[in-house]
């Protein structure tokens, strides 16, 4: 299959999850027979102050990562790959015709920065490509979901033509680790690291939480994480109030059924949500789905009511043949849905993962 000619002529839409950036950071994915973190967290056989210890447990094990991380030297093989994914976007937006916008757009639930620093490397290549990530400003960046529909075009030096450049869009749907909540309601984005919480150093020694989440098997022993977590002390109790008491400031969706602990942040997820609606509901529009599992239930519910659009074509790439059953189950039948890769691919041990989703996307695979 060539999706390059696929694409042509089509409103394009990427929606990427947490397994494009493994192994740089982690998915939520805890093991086999094991709950995701988000049914952990999510679960109401677990206490609130135990909850909030799986927050802390969260912070210090994906987010703090992604804050700390240099975008420098990370894995050559991940680098490459978002490298390539995004190339890719550019060549297809580049032969489009002039009838259409040359715009891509990005829908993700990742909080890191590989997306942006792609784009870093790629302006550094003096690539002709405009990247939006919904923020406008000069010193200071806020976010403002309108921005998404400029139209960028270059000019001759003395107007003799002007031709659209191509544009992608970065819609971070759960929020970012460069975003920061302001005192008048608006969101910064800075790429400064301005989000990180000092680690407790009373709370490094539950350490234990990490071997009970492995434990955990097919009946979810939430009973026994909640007897072990209750054996912390008081004075750690109020440590770990003064650390959800910060976390909470953090520009991002959490992993769990009630997402919102502020207004502003709930108020922009939802209108990217929108943006997300709105988008595959236009005329002659494709959605690319790789690396994300539909756990989000207001994503989930509005991608289903979106499916009726009989001009919306939608491609999903899955890492397993479990976790295409799984999302064939979240989502049910449609007509308008293509899954990578094949029964006939999983049966030769074929994973839909980074490598597999750009030789699709380059046509170096047969399908």
């Amino acid at each position: 299959m060539n999706l390059q000619e696929k694409l042509n002529g089509k409103n394009i839409n990427f929606l990427i999850g947490s397994g494009a950036s493994f192994p740089i950071f982690k998915t939520l994915y805890l093991g086999e027979n094991k709950p995701s973190f988000e049914e952990l967290v999510s679960s109401n056989k677990i206490s609130d102050i135990n909850k909030k210890l799986l927050y802390y447990f969260y912070y210090k094990e994906w987010i703090l990562p992604m804050i700390n991380n240099d975008y420098e030297n990370y894995d050559l093989k991940v680098k490459d790959n978002y490298l390539n994914f995004i190339k890719f976007i550019i060549r297809t937006l580049s032969n489009q015709g002039f009838d259409r916008p040359r715009r891509a757009n990005i829908f993700t639930t990742n909080y890191d920065l590989l997306f942006e620093d792609t784009f870093e490397r790629i302006i550094n290549e003096n690539q002709n490509c405009f990247f939006n990530d919904g923020s406008m400003g000069f010193m200071n960046k806020y976010l403002n979901p309108n921005w998404y529909n400029l139209v960028i075009s270059q000019a001759g030096y003395n107007d003799n033509y002007k031709r659209e450049i191509p544009m992608i869009n970065l819609l971070k749907m759960h929020g970012s680790v460069s975003w920061k909540k302001e005192n008048d309601n608006r969101i910064k984005v800075s790429y400064e690291k301005t989000n990180e919480i000092k680690v407790i150093k009373e709370l490094e020694h539950l350490k234990f939480i990490d071997d009970i989440i492995n434990e955990l098997g097919d009946n979810y022993n939430f009973e026994k994480l909640n007897t072990k977590l209750d054996e912390i002390s008081k004075d750690i109790i109020q440590k770990l109030e003064e650390f959800i008491e910060k976390y909470i400031q953090l520009a991002i969706i959490n992993p769990n059924k009630w997402k919102f602990h502020d207004t502003v942040f709930e108020q922009h997820y939802y209108q990217l949500i929108r943006n997300f609606s709105y988008e595959l509901e236009k005329e002659n529009s494709i959605l690319i789905v790789f690396a994300f599992s539909f756990a989000d239930e207001h994503i989930l519910e509005i991608f289903k009511r979106i499916l009726s659009n009989p001009n919306l074509e939608v491609i999903i790439i899955a890492f397993s043949k479990d976790s295409k059953e799984d999302i064939k189950t979240k989502i049910g039948n449609y007509n308008n849905i293509s899954y990578y890769p094949l029964d006939e691919e999983f049966d030769k041990s074929i994973k839909g993962d980074f490598d597999y989703f750009n030789k699709l996307l380059q046509g170096e695979l047969d399908g």
